[in-house]
């Protein structure tokens, strides 16, 4: 008698009894006698457990997405057992995903062997979306004494930042690999920018014979251009939450910028790792290629915010990660004494560029003391980019309510020199 309709009736049931013993009045105790066969009777009826008869299967297709995507979820309960039954069917849906269309519950009749099918349509946000179960209610006939049971029906929708597409970026090469690549390595090879003129040398083809070089000089001499190789890129999230204290919506643009220069360094031929910065370090070590592009792409769909007493400051960036003469982008709002940091990490040999994400309101109340909160929240960040801008670190501070290969194109000439 667990559910709350059958405890009712069995009060009002044994209620009714006590006072018909307590008036000694036998008529008032023939009265209850409906109400125990009625009790009685829902007794007999109920069903056994609903997960003794059913079993869930779940669809999520597609399993793998972008932000903005819409994604369907399909969810079959199919009766095993001998008998007819009513189901009354609730799914769990994830939090981060937003039910466009269909129906997340409802009532069905369940012969033996059929199916009740559930099926909706839902936007996702980036992140690993869980599915863990679906929520059963077998009724009996009278409807007193319905069983319930959460019935296991796993499935994932895996949800990637959205990439932007256009990107147009050379980022100069300090420490050049042995591959094609289109970072100017600032050495005679192959490539299609003039390096100048030099000597005849064996091995040399003869296409690269300038023969103007040659009238003027009455020597053998042969046309040299940049030699383009790939270089090693290095993106840095800062995932610190309190970085993002005051426009905490920033974090998801961060988030978005790391895979369009992901996805755009590694279909140039370069090298490309990525390290989380924030609770913990979650270092994807640098590769090439399609999977490895897959690869960054489910880490930061699984990027999340946190705080960490030891990574508090991007001073303790583990900077033996990285190969001298590599290329470090660092993607945060920056933080009072990160300037400092990247100061420090330009000294060492590094090419570091800070895309800076701003706008937004910022994360508080109303009145007079918040207005002078927020004021004294731009004026620091003012003090901030200045000191950066006075380090040898480049930074480009990224309005994220323009796209980010308008900013980067604009700023092209001081991120490839």
């Amino acid at each position: 008698m667990s559910h709350p309709k059958l405890r009712l009736e069995f009060l009002l049931f044994l209620g009714w009894v006590f006072v018909a013993l307590g008036l000694r009045q036998p008529g008032l105790l023939a009265l209850a006698l409906p109400l125990g066969w009625h009790l009685l009777l829902a007794t007999a009826l109920a069903r056994p457990r609903p997960d003794q008869e059913l079993e869930a299967t779940r669809r999520v297709h597609p399993g793998r997405a972008q932000e903005g995507e819409t994604v369907a979820v399909t969810v079959e309960v199919r009766n095993k057992g001998p008998r007819t039954l009513e189901v009354f069917l609730q799914d769990e849906v994830p939090p981060g995903l937003e039910v466009l269309e269909g129906r997340t519950a409802g009532t069905f009749v369940v012969g033996p062997g059929a199916a009740a099918v559930l099926s909706y349509r839902v936007r996702a946000a980036r992140g690993v979306h869980r599915f863990a179960r679906v929520g059963v209610e077998v009724r009996e006939p009278l409807g007193l004494a319905p069983s319930r049971a959460e019935l296991p029906c796993p499935g994932q929708a895996l949800v990637l930042p959205r990439v932007e597409r256009g990107l147009a970026l050379e980022p100069g090469a300090r420490r050049a690999l042995p591959v094609p690549g289109t970072a100017r390595s600032r050495r005679g090879g192959l490539g299609v920018e003039f390096l100048g003129v030099r000597e005849l040398r064996p091995g040399d083809l003869p296409r690269k014979l300038a023969w103007k070089a040659m009238a003027r000089w009455d020597a053998p001499m042969v046309v040299e251009f940049v030699e383009e190789r790939a270089t090693e890129v290095a993106l840095i999230l800062d995932t610190r939450r309190r970085v993002y204290r005051h426009r905490p919506e920033l974090f998801e643009h961060a988030v978005r910028a790391a895979a369009t220069l992901a996805h755009h360094f590694l279909r140039q031929g370069h090298r490309v790792g990525l390290l989380q910065y924030g609770t913990i370090l979650d270092w994807v070590f640098p590769g090439y290629g399609r999977r490895h592009a897959e690869r960054i792409l489910r880490e930061l769909a699984r990027a999340q915010l946190g705080d960490s007493e030891v990574f508090a400051e991007l001073a303790h960036l583990p900077t033996r990660l990285f190969p001298a003469g590599s290329l470090l982008v660092v993607l945060s709002p920056l933080a009072l004494g990160d300037e400092e940091a990247l100061g420090r990490l330009a000294a060492r040999g590094y090419r570091v560029w800070a895309i800076v994400p701003e706008g937004g309101a910022p994360a508080g109340g109303r009145g007079r003391e918040a207005e002078w909160a927020r004021r004294i929240v731009d004026l620091e960040r003012t003090v901030l980019l200045r000191r950066v801008q006075r380090s040898r670190a480049t930074v480009v501070v990224w309005p994220v309510d323009r796209p980010l290969a308008a900013v980067l194109r604009r700023a092209r000439r001081a991120l490839c020199r």
